[in-house]
């Protein structure tokens, strides 16, 4: 009888700690919109697929981890050191231009906040990504038509299986970086 009070409360234990699932407060960039899109957004001459390889090739060889890469909408997640994140964004712009948007975050106790460095975008992303595809990048005008800024896609401890998964919602878009 005991060994089965003890069974049932360790069960109990375990899907409680299971449900609590720490919250994360996203604390976005106190710039205004237009000034993140300018600083966040590149244009490079090429098609989407090789610039998306690009951006792939240019996040590993920056120590990132890729978390998630969707072709279809031309978005790429990836972190490094647990605490950063950054998504791409990959659109095709005629003619023969293609658009990329990056945006990245920085997770601390209990908070992740966006990212407003212009210094940090271009240092850390766009020069690399350039110097690997042998290519120039060029800011977009104001009034150009870019991405959405997309949240990087946190990414949970391993399960007891060994595989991680992602939590659902990090990936949706940032409303202010519109």
């Amino acid at each position: 009888m005991e060994r089965r009070t003890v069974l049932v409360l360790a069960s109990a234990l375990s899907v409680a700690g299971c449900a609590q699932e720490r919250q994360v407060e996203f604390v976005e960039s106190r710039k205004p919109a237009t000034e993140l899109r300018f600083m966040q957004t590149r244009t490079v001459t090429g098609d989407p697929d090789d610039v998306m390889r690009g951006v792939i090739a240019t996040l590993h060889d920056l120590g990132y981890r890729i978390t998630r890469a969707d072709a279809a909408t031309g978005t790429v997640s990836a972190t490094r050191q647990a605490g950063l994140r950054l998504a791409v964004v990959v659109q095709p712009r005629p003619p023969g231009q293609t658009v990329v948007r990056a945006n990245a975050t920085l997770l601390g106790l209990g908070q992740e906040a966006q990212v407003d460095s212009p210094e940090f975008y271009s240092q850390n992303f766009f020069t690399p990504l350039g110097d690997m595809m042998h290519r120039q990048l060029a800011q977009v005008a104001e009034a150009d038509q870019v991405p959405e800024a997309v949240r990087p896609v946190a990414e949970r401890a391993p399960t007891r299986s060994g595989n991680p998964t992602a939590a659902p919602a990090a990936s949706q878009t940032q409303g202010s970086a519109r």
